[in-house]
């Protein structure tokens, strides 16, 4: 398998995905579609007159004499050659296959075979295209012609087209019981193509989408290649250390996430059963992949002003930089000179359920320290995303997500006090706390804080529920600092904040919540001693 030089910034536009259709009991992720217009995913159909895949054989030209032939003719041809109930020519598709599997070694992808395979992958949406394609064997030609060829491009579209097929169960089965093809998907991700690697992680997280359909055989055949597959997680975590993709680390993240709950979720099933797995931890516990997750979360929740430097390196490079100009700040009451983070909330629910996965683990609890650190900068990030106007409140059940994942990421860390990340959480806290003390249960014109504009639906209850939640993991972050030195440094911090959080110290009746009192309470004296 080849392993290119190239270099991953290159890759850096959209991926070009064809969409995949989930069959009736199941649901693929919604970016499972396919984006044409990318300068290097484009299919051939962006290349000719029409981008509409070829219909089935015997279609008219609204130019062509209505006397050639009568429409019931047409017709029965129309049905002969359609797949299914599709417009979609199965002549065209199987001659395609023909020509593929005629290719005794593509060095370079033909224009034409290029264009005829990108009318396939488009095709590819339909389950019934998919069926017809299982039917003639096509995941053994695509791997054939893939271990045979040193073309990315070409590996970018059979890839892309194995990752619409596999929104079939059928085809994910037949893919799996195959170790020689599972290991040929693994060792491409030391490819170094962008584009490639997109349509290659989304393959890996389709797959594991039917795990959780009761398909947990897919996970365990993975789960043993991955194991025997020496280097496969650190393959994955460099990825994530080296693309500057946002596409790709979103993709890789995705595929990461659906990889490590799958496999987790058989090991532990397994754990009293006859398959002997090697065990998790050492398998995914590396640390390439750890260091790798939280850099690439770090870098995709990067604020608009880091963006716009990206962006002008890109221009400065020559590539194509597009800016929707016209795009307005909704969030009420933000600063536009302030730098703002604008992320997929879908990406921040990623990143914590993978470091849930992680720092749960028994084994780990040794080694997370070593991670500790930058776990804790990328839950402080999110942290500054929920400051932002109306991203904290009203609370929802997604901001509960993240509060409650946050708490129990940091409840498996045996440190994780960082200036930062109490300045920012006490925040959060400070402002359910105003929030309780403004509430009107159902008075709109009550509930203006931050300047939301809906009515608060939830309850009074909820928000003091996770008040009390923050302000035990607040006294938490102290009593397990390492040192006073480090909570004297707290000066920048509202002094009413401190008030406030010593106060509800106070009122608690707990030994934690005590410990955390007199932490406080000596690191500020010596403070106040020493100015």
């Amino acid at each position: 398998m080849p392993n290119e030089d190239v270099d991953l910034a290159a890759g850096s536009g959209n991926s070009g995905v064809a969409p995949g259709a989930a069959s009736s009991n199941e649901t693929l992720p919604a970016e499972h579609i396919r984006k044409g217009n990318d300068a290097r995913s484009t299919s051939a159909s962006g290349s000719n007159e029409s981008d509409t895949p070829p219909p089935a054989h015997g279609v008219k030209n609204n130019d062509d004499d209505p006397d050639d032939e009568n429409d019931e003719e047409l017709l029965e041809r129309m049905r002969g050659d359609a797949v299914g109930e599709t417009m979609y020519s199965r002549r065209f598709i199987l001659q395609t296959l023909m020509k593929l599997s005629q290719q005794e070694a593509i060095e370079t992808l033909g224009q034409e075979l290029e264009d005829e395979l990108c009318k396939v992958w488009d095709m590819s949406v339909s389950p019934e295209v998919v069926t017809l394609l299982l039917e003639n064997d096509a995941i053994e030609l695509l791997m054939y012609a893939i271990s045979g060829s040193d073309d990315m491009r070409l590996y970018e579209i059979l890839i892309g087209l194995l990752g619409n097929m596999c929104a079939q169960a059928q085809c994910v089965e037949q893919l799996t019981a195959n170790a020689e093809w599972i290991e040929t998907l693994l060792k491409l991700a030391t490819c170094m193509d962008t584009c490639m690697l997109i349509q290659l992680m989304r393959v890996y997280q389709y797959i594991m989408v039917h795990v959780t359909s009761g398909k947990e055989q897919f996970a365990i055949d993975w789960y043993v290649c991955f194991a025997a597959f020496d280097g496969s997680a650190r393959n994955l975590g460099f990825i994530l250390q080296q693309s500057v993709s946002d596409d790709l680390l979103t993709a890789a993240l995705k595929a990461i996430n659906a990889v490590l709950a799958s496999c987790a979720l058989i090991e532990e099933e397994n754990a009293n059963s006859t398959v002997k797995l090697k065990p998790f931890a050492e398998v995914f516990l590396v640390q390439e992949l750890c260091d790798g997750v939280n850099s690439s979360f770090l870098r995709l929740m990067r604020d608009d002003k880091a963006k716009l430097a990206d962006d002008v390196v890109a221009e400065d490079d020559g590539q194509a930089v597009e800016q929707d100009e016209d795009e307005e700040d909704a969030d009420v009451g933000y600063e536009s000179c302030s730098p703002k983070i604008t992320c997929d909330v879908e990406i921040i629910q990623t990143y914590l359920n993978i470091c849930t996965i992680l720092v749960q683990l028994p084994e780990a609890q040794a080694s997370m320290d070593v991670y500790a650190p930058s776990i804790v900068s990328c839950l402080t990030r999110i942290l500054e995303f929920l400051l932002q106007p109306q991203q904290l409140l009203p609370l929802g059940e997604r901001q509960e997500e993240y509060l409650e994942d946050l708490a129990h990421i940091c409840s498996r860390l045996n440190y994780f006090y960082q200036k930062e990340a109490f300045k920012n959480l006490l925040e959060v806290w400070s402002r359910l706390r105003q929030h309780i003390e403004n509430y009107t249960e159902g008075d709109a014109d009550n509930n203006d804080f931050e300047g939301e504009e809906d009515e608060d639906d939830s309850p009074k209850e909820q928000y003091v529920e996770n008040s009390s939640k923050l302000l035990r993991l607040l006294a938490c972050m102290l009593v397990k600092a390492k040192n006073t030195e480090d909570i004297q440094n707290l000066h920048d911090i509202d002094a009413n904040k401190i008030k406030l959080f010593i106060s509800a110290l106070m009122a608690e009746q707990d030994v934690l919540f005590s410990k955390a009192h007199e932490r406080l309470s000596d690191a500020l004296e010596k403070k106040s001693g020493q100015a």
